[in-house]
């Protein structure tokens, strides 16, 4: 896996076959990027991190 320049509040979702926080291939585009936040810590705490902002961002509207 590459390192890469992103951080949880500017991910780059260009690619559904690429990891938006470490620019990793991803076996398929959907469960895939589940299975890799499964392996990789660093990916998982960046994603959680992305998504607590943007929840508190949208409030009640985003169950996700």
């Amino acid at each position: 896996m590459v390192p890469s320049d992103h951080s949880p509040s500017a991910p780059t979702w260009s690619d559904p076959n690429t990891c938006p926080f470490c620019d990793g291939d991803l076996a398929d585009p959907g469960a895939g990027f589940i299975d890799h936040l499964q392996t990789s810590e660093a990916c998982e705490t960046s994603f959680e991190l992305w998504r607590d902002r943007v929840s508190s961002d949208i409030g009640g509207e985003w169950a996700g």
